[in-house]
């Protein structure tokens, strides 16, 4: 339910949570690459405790629908 160490968490429409780790999603798809470097600019990311950054992704293609950053702590 929270593994450690993951780094992505995928919200499925049915409300199933699938847990990743983005190095081996952007090394193994160009995809996920272009997705995980949107946010790559420090000012793009939230503050800690700020509620995060959403974008919307509808048109990279009907399996993204929004992106949005969140601070966690670490484990």
């Amino acid at each position: 339910r929270t593994p450690l160490c993951a780094d992505v968490v995928f919200q499925l429409h049915g409300g199933q949570r699938v847990f990743a780790h983005r190095v081996y999603l952007a090394t193994s798809c160009s995809k996920f690459y272009d997705l995980f470097t949107l946010g790559s600019d420090d000012a793009l990311r939230p503050a800690a405790g700020d509620s995060g950054d959403t974008r919307d992704l509808s048109s990279w293609g009907r399996g993204f629908v929004s992106l949005r950053w969140e601070a966690v702590a670490e484990p």
